[in-house]
């Protein structure tokens, strides 16, 4: 199988990155972005970069047919410096790297709490992202061009970031400590390593590949928080 991937520098891609090629399932990743992420090497698996900008995903053309996309695309409002910086990222650059790929299975990164008709500026755009891939995902089943598309929702994300963000370094010690006390409905918010979320990234990929179209569900599938835990 081939693969792409964009998003490889950031928190979750970077580890995703590294398993895919460790599971040994993928003869070529193509890893798109606007720099390249480190990772081990493998005799069995060649990583390719294709160096570009967000903006840029429209006219990128893959060398090769894909199996897998994998998107983990993902910033802050901070980071972006504005609204319509982040939605370039989260939002414009997710749709645009689908239409890229045209690979037969798609796994993208949102986020807990998406839902286009939330009040919170980050969780509506999140939701608006989903809304708009189970739009594309209905019209490429219909013309047979895709076979399955899953979002994973992940909460409060504990891992090290290569760029230091202050309160969300705050936030994550403060949750650690209190992860033992997210039980019963609680357990949905309970922040969530990104080795979880890759693993489980990875697993429902190997999953699909597996198992034939008409055993897929033809909806956008979602992957809640509690379910990687």
């Amino acid at each position: 199988m081939n693969a792409a991937i964009i998003g490889a520098s950031g928190l979750i891609g970077q580890l995703l990155l590294q398993k895919l090629i460790d599971s040994g399932a993928y003869h070529k990743i193509f890893m798109l972005g606007r720099r390249q992420a480190s990772y081990a090497r493998s005799a069995n698996t060649e990583v390719i970069y294709i160096a570009c900008q967000l903006e840029q995903l429209p006219t990128v053309v893959l060398p090769e047919q894909v199996d897998h996309g994998f998107c983990c695309l993902g910033t802050t409002i901070k980071k972006a410096a504005s609204q319509q910086a982040f939605i370039a990222v989260d939002k414009t650059a997710v749709l645009d790297f689908v239409q890229c790929c045209q690979a037969r299975h798609y796994f993208i990164v949102t986020a807990l709490g998406a839902n286009p008709q939330s009040c919170h500026f980050y969780n509506k755009i999140k939701g608006q992202t989903e809304q708009s891939l189970a739009n594309m995902l209905t019209d490429k089943m219909r013309r047979g061009a895709v076979q399955s598309m899953t979002v994973f929702q992940p909460s409060l994300l504990l891992g090290k970031r290569s760029e230091r963000r202050t309160l969300e370094s705050l936030g994550q010690y403060l949750f650690h400590l209190l992860s033992p006390f997210f039980i019963g409905p609680l357990k949905h918010y309970q922040p969530i390593s990104i080795d979880k979320v890759a693993s489980a990234i990875l697993n429902k990929a190997l999953h699909s590949s597996r198992h034939h179209t008409d055993q897929l569900n033809k909806q956008l599938i979602r992957i809640a928080n509690k379910e990687m835990l």
